[in-house]
């Protein structure tokens, strides 16, 4: 594996910047990252995009979102869940919930429009006095509720692969300069940064798992109608992980993401022992079906249950996606040997 040379490690960690918002440029300005902090709850957001603007749209809205479930107190919300709203607990999110938390917020579903109570412990944010490992898997970015949808289906797959691989991988790497902007690809080589990149196919969509490495191992993943879409957008979200300050992750997750760092070889290792080569005419194919499904439709299909938007503040924006069945609530610590990399 090629080292990473200063310059590459300072391309991809630029350090936050003082100023609530603010850009940085990568892999010799092909990327862009962006930060946006609130200091109110400490939350600092980081995105990553081939465009400036885009990359601070993005932060943007995402540090919005993850403030407002970092404060989301303690038992608040909905104290008795009125007679027009569902009651889900956390028995139908997690096998084997712990118990002792009583906290609910309320959550609208996304395709028949009624009304849930929805147990906090599967939406809040922050380090929190329970057993549920918070998780931004589902919080809102830029692309809106379908996007948070995408990741639940791309994060729900990826859990379930990673604990039993049963489907090969399609190994994608070789393709990669067609699937991002060729600029950004040899810039990566040229900092001795190795891109993996492998697509597990779903129903209706695609995933990509992708791992940046050199000194150090992040990976992400993405769900999108072409693999070349997933891929690309798997890409930028492993450059932002690399930007992002462990310290502004949860315990779980920056336990999580030093596990992967510094174990890059088992962790690549292991998505290489199932892969195989992918055709490269498959790269922009969609995946067969009616192409018009929505996100929403799909994820009822996979996971036998509608999605629930959660908005909270006084605009009623929303700020996360949940859904029962999807492999993505779950008690900590992971305790694996090796913990899927990606929360």
């Amino acid at each position: 594996m090629a080292p990473t040379s200063d310059s590459a490690r300072s391309a991809i960690s630029a350090s936050p910047p003082v100023r609530a918002e603010e850009t940085a440029e990568c892999l010799g300005g092909e990327v862009h990252l962006a930060y946006a902090h609130r200091p109110e709850s400490g939350v600092l957001a980081v995105a990553a995009h081939f465009s400036a603007e885009t990359a601070r749209g993005r932060a943007r809205v995402r540090a919005a979102a993850l403030d407002a479930l970092h404060r989301l107190p303690d038992g608040v919300a909905v104290p008795c869940p009125p007679d027009d709203h569902r009651e889900l607990c956390l028995s139908d999110f997690m096998p084997d919930p712990p118990s002792g938390r009583h906290s609910r917020v309320a959550g609208i579903g996304l395709l028949s429009h009624e009304r849930y109570v929805l147990p906090a412990e599967v939406v809040w944010m922050g380090e929190r006095d329970c057993r549920v490992e918070p998780t931004a898997v589902g919080v809102i970015g830029e692309e809106g509720v379908s996007g948070a949808i995408a990741d639940l289906l791309a994060h729900d797959m990826v859990t379930r692969w990673w604990a039993s691989p049963r489907m090969p991988l399609l190994r994608v790497s070789q393709h990669l300069a067609t699937m991002i902007p060729g600029e950004a690809a040899e810039a990566a080589a040229a900092l001795g940064l190795r891109v993996s990149a492998f697509a597990l196919p779903g129903p209706d969509f695609q995933i990509a798992v992708v791992g940046v490495s050199g000194e150090g191992t992040t990976i992400a993943t993405a769900a999108a109608r072409t693999i070349g879409e997933a891929v690309a957008e798997a890409f930028l979200r492993a450059l932002a992980a690399r930007a992002q300050p462990w310290d502004s992750l949860s315990i779980a997750d920056s336990l999580r993401r030093l596990t992967v760092w510094h174990r890059e070889v088992d962790y690549l290792a292991y998505l290489e022992w199932s892969a195989l080569d992918a055709d490269g005419s498959a790269m922009d194919r969609p995946m067969p079906g009616d192409g018009e499904s929505s996100w929403a439709d799909i994820a009822c299909r996979r996971f036998g249950h509608e999605p629930i938007v959660v908005t909270l503040g006084d605009t009623g924006e929303a700020v996360k996606v949940v859904c029962p069945g999807a492999a993505c609530y779950r008690t900590v610590p992971p305790g694996t040997t090796l913990p899927c990399p990606v929360p």
